[in-house]
């Protein structure tokens, strides 16, 4: 294990740890964490930490630098299902011929990720364990319908990704609970990504729409809707979802869909946007995102 001093200069106002470890493998992980601080935590891209460090508004005593673990940084296939380490670069993600393949969402969602450079830095680890409603990845993972695998010690467990946020910035990890990667089911289906922010890209979303479908010809045979900042979690709709179930896509159930998914977002005004302009954009995005798998 490597105990380091911090990697970026202090600036004015940080209250970033004299201490950052680095253990070598999720082994001495697990070996490690009881020796440190009570006030610690993880530390992947660094891309949220640092810059709400920067802001004043982290002060753990203790980052455990998680980014180079073996365990987290790969993406895997088995017959049923993709897996995605939650170490593994969004860059590395968006070239990686099996996340092509069954990732569309998520595949049309990255490019609305940040900027490229931190692209090469961030991943999906940190940007679930972020716990922010807004976050990109995570809500193209939510419309994929990923699960979520945890790991604590030995311990592991799995669960729906949606069901891994319970509000802004709370998430169902426990103490030292590690999220290790993503699992996709590997099903045929279009996938579409929209995004409304203050600019074309690297903004935070008003609001934006992800969406899975598998379809039978011109029928939907599975829908899958998320949307980001229009609800204290990356939200999952579960009454458009459903109600666009074996439905033809045609420009009437398209309309309808989105007047339906205004109803089921609860967004607020901030320092961004309004809720209800918000509200009205939900309809908007989902219509463009519908209608683009129709072309």
């Amino acid at each position: 294990m490597k105990r380091c001093s911090p990697r970026w200069r202090r600036p004015a106002g940080s209250k970033m740890p004299e201490i950052i470890v680095k253990p070598a493998s999720l082994k001495e992980l697990w070996k490690t964490l009881p020796a440190l601080g009570k006030a610690r935590r993880y530390l992947a891209g660094g891309t949220d930490i640092v810059t709400a460090d920067n802001a004043g508004a982290e002060s753990s005593e203790c980052w455990v630098d998680i980014s180079d673990l073996p365990e987290l940084g790969a993406i895997k296939e088995t017959a049923r299902a993709l897996f995605i380490g939650s170490g593994v670069k969004i860059s590395a993600i968006e070239n990686s011929a099996p996340a092509r393949r069954w990732c569309p969402a998520l595949i049309a969602a990255i490019p609305h990720f940040a900027s490229p450079s931190l692209r090469n830095m961030a991943t999906l680890g940190g940007n679930a364990a972020n716990g922010s409603p807004c976050a990109d990845g995570v809500c193209a993972l939510v419309a994929e319908g990923a699960f979520v695998h945890l790991a604590h010690n030995g311990k592991k467990r799995c669960l729906p990704l949606k069901d891994l946020f319970l509000g802004p910035k709370r998430t169902a990890l426990e103490k030292d609970e590690l999220i290790t990667a993503f699992e996709v089911p590997k099903t045929k289906h279009f996938g579409a990504y929209l995004k409304l922010g203050p600019r074309a890209y690297f903004g935070i979303s008003k609001a934006a729409v992800a969406v899975s479908l598998e379809m039978s010809g011109k029928t939907v045979k599975r829908a899958s809707i998320a949307l980001g900042s229009v609800a204290p979690v990356p939200f999952y709709a579960v009454k458009t979802s459903a109600w666009l179930a074996g439905k033809p896509l045609s420009s009437e159930v398209v309309l309808a869909a989105a007047a339906l998914v205004m109803t089921e977002v609860s967004p607020i005004t901030d320092s961004r946007s309004e809720a209800d302009y918000r509200r009205e954009m939900c309809g908007v995005l989902l219509e463009r995102a519908l209608k683009s798998v129709c072309r």
